[in-house]
């Protein structure tokens, strides 16, 4: 099989934070591109409610159990009827709802986060990238693997390892080691979003230092929307908060990559990076809610908006997940993508136990 179009398969599972694939209908008129997306968004929407009303009666974390039922209709990210939609869903969808969470936040909740949190960032996110590599050689996997796994791991997800490989060398197995970087970055992600919530309560954290956890260690932001909101608002808001962090990361690892390869000309893409605009939004509201320039009753509306966008892309975010699909991918990259993952967990509880943060 030709490994661009096994590649391109998996467009559909990039996130929200940095990467855009190529779209074959960018041209076509805007009422007939909405129209495509219709069958797609509704579906997302009536599993969400439905979602939603179940969890009202049986005490079950919306979040946790969108993402279930999500994953029950799989075949609709599958069916062409309604896979834009769904899409759509997961990606604009979650952009717009994670920016309109900066209705509640202020500027004082990122600084009573400490500069020690930002350097954890930063050094554990270094640091990931490293290990992929080492553990690459010892599992003598392609450092290239190494690479794209562990910039996956370390920033956000599918979404890094798309763009990562639009500034890497073009080779004959990069298509090949990006897919497998994006569907085990995913299916992991997806997995501590379901597990890390009771993980976390069994280690008996505060739901502050749960947001750190699950911020600092879950991949994807719709992941870490799914778990820190199915403990708690707080949890949730600092998981974010935390995550957004990682995110902006995205921007200087991928200098530092095109410095480390700016003698390979040769370059292979299968989409175009793209600053993650929802991140201005986010930003924008953060410091018009700081300033007190937005009324109460509009606060109340965005924060209503934002969490039906939030269970609508996170069941988007069940229906494209396929745990089959990563471990069809051999053990050598699964075990990877396990120790890197754990790594990282492991790291943030540390240092929270040590209350060096």
């Amino acid at each position: 099989m030709n490994k661009r179009k096994d590649l391109s398969k998996y467009d559909y599972l990039d996130s929200i934070e940095g990467f855009q694939p190529f779209d074959k209908d960018y041209k076509d008129p805007l009422w007939r591109r909405a129209r495509g997306l219709i069958p797609g968004i509704m579906v997302c929407a009536v599993v969400a409610f439905a979602a939603k009303f179940i969890a009202l009666y049986y005490t079950v974390p919306v979040m946790l159990l969108c993402l279930l039922l999500g994953m029950v209709f799989h075949f609709m990210s599958q069916e062409s009827p309604t896979r834009k939609g769904v899409q759509f869903t997961s990606q604009t969808i979650l952009r717009l709802g994670v920016a309109f969470i900066g209705a509640r936040i202020m500027l004082a909740d990122f600084t009573a986060l400490g500069w020690q949190v930002l350097l954890l960032v930063i050094l554990a996110t270094g640091g990931i990238i490293l290990l992929g590599v080492l553990w690459a050689r010892v599992l003598k996997m392609d450092r290239e693997q190494g690479l794209l796994i562990g910039g996956a791991t370390a920033i956000c997800g599918a979404s890094a390892a798309l763009a990562l490989s639009t500034v890497m060398p073009k080779s004959k197995t990069l298509e090949h080691n990006t897919l497998i970087a994006v569907v085990g970055v995913t299916a992991m992600g997806t997995l501590s979003m379901i597990l890390y919530p009771v993980v976390v309560g069994f280690l008996g954290v505060t739901d502050h230092e749960a947001g750190l956890l699950i911020g600092g260690s879950i991949h994807d932001v719709s992941q870490v929307v799914g778990a820190g909101y199915s403990i708690s608002e707080e949890t949730g808001d600092t998981s974010i908060l935390v995550k957004l962090m990682r995110v902006f990361m995205l921007v200087p690892i991928l200098l530092v990559f095109a410095f480390a390869f700016r003698n390979n000309k040769e370059k292979t893409s299968s989409g175009r990076f793209i600053f993650p605009y929802f991140l201005i939004g986010f930003t924008a509201l953060v410091l018009l809610n700081s300033l007190h320039l937005i009324p109460e009753q509009i606060s109340d509306i965005l924060q209503n908006i934002s969490k039906l966008m939030l269970i609508m892309a996170i069941t988007a975010v069940g229906m494209k997940t396929s745990m089959r699909a990563m471990f069809s991918l051999g053990w050598k990259p699964v075990f990877l993508i396990l120790v890197e993952t754990l790594t990282l967990f492991l790291l943030y509880f540390t240092v929270i136990s040590l209350e060096i943060i």
